[in-house]
């Protein structure tokens, strides 16, 4: 644990460009997505299609906010609507860790146990909770995480999160390709990240305004 966090990838600022493909049992899209962050502080995304800008997103600690053009929608709240989306519950500094390749709960916080599967370190809470459940894989030669997996079995829910290639970025490592699968009972979604750029530690901006006349998403209760 000590020498993955020593190699883990730091940063201030991240630009990027990235290619996400989004697959369910009804609707299958290809996209390409801007990404922003600001360390712990704002991730901001907006998805294209040739050129065309589709949806804008932007997500604090405190919020999560988002508009989509086709359906003139919006939806302006909490992380329920993130959390509705991947499947368990997530906020914003485990979302932050998804996305640079890092596990999604700090691993120097609790008790953890590891043991050695198929060539790779499996690390899991020294006593799993039936009501969360949780697994992560870290290759032995520059303990980088190779997948992780969040469940939540007695409602059926769980992610999993692959990251099947890395890349150097000024230095350190950073992934390049990312297979997300959400489970929500017998529903099954796909998302395939592919990095295209990365740029670090640039000044940023992170416009973002609803446009007037759409429509609110509200959760059902």
């Amino acid at each position: 644990i000590a020498n993955y966090y020593n190699n883990s990838f730091d940063f201030t600022t991240l630009a990027a460009r990235m290619k996400l493909r989004y697959k369910d049992k009804k609707n299958s899209q290809s996209v390409t997505v801007s990404l922003r962050m600001e360390k712990d502080k704002t991730i901001w995304m907006s998805a294209s299609i040739l050129g065309i800008s589709l949806a804008k997103a932007k997500i604090t600690p405190e919020r999560v906010s988002y508009y989509e053009k086709i359906t003139r929608s919006y939806f302006d709240g909490d992380f329920e609507f993130l959390s509705e989306y991947v499947g368990v519950q997530m906020d914003f500094e485990q979302l932050q860790r998804l996305l640079i390749g890092q596990t999604v709960y700090d691993l120097r916080e609790g008790s953890y146990r590891t043991e050695q599967r198929n060539n790779q370190y499996q690390i899991t809470p020294r006593k799993q909770l039936e009501i969360l459940q949780l697994f992560f894989f870290l290759e032995p030669e520059q303990f980088l995480l190779r997948k992780q997996r969040v469940a939540q079995p007695e409602e059926g829910l769980s992610l999993d999160v692959d990251y099947t290639a890395y890349q150097e970025v000024e230095g350190m490592t950073f992934p390049k390709d990312i297979h997300i699968e959400v489970l929500k009972k017998e529903d099954r979604s796909m998302i395939d990240i592919e990095y295209r750029s990365i740029d670090r530690n640039q000044t940023l901006r992170f416009p973002f305004k609803i446009p007037s006349g759409y429509k609110e998403i509200r959760l059902k209760p």
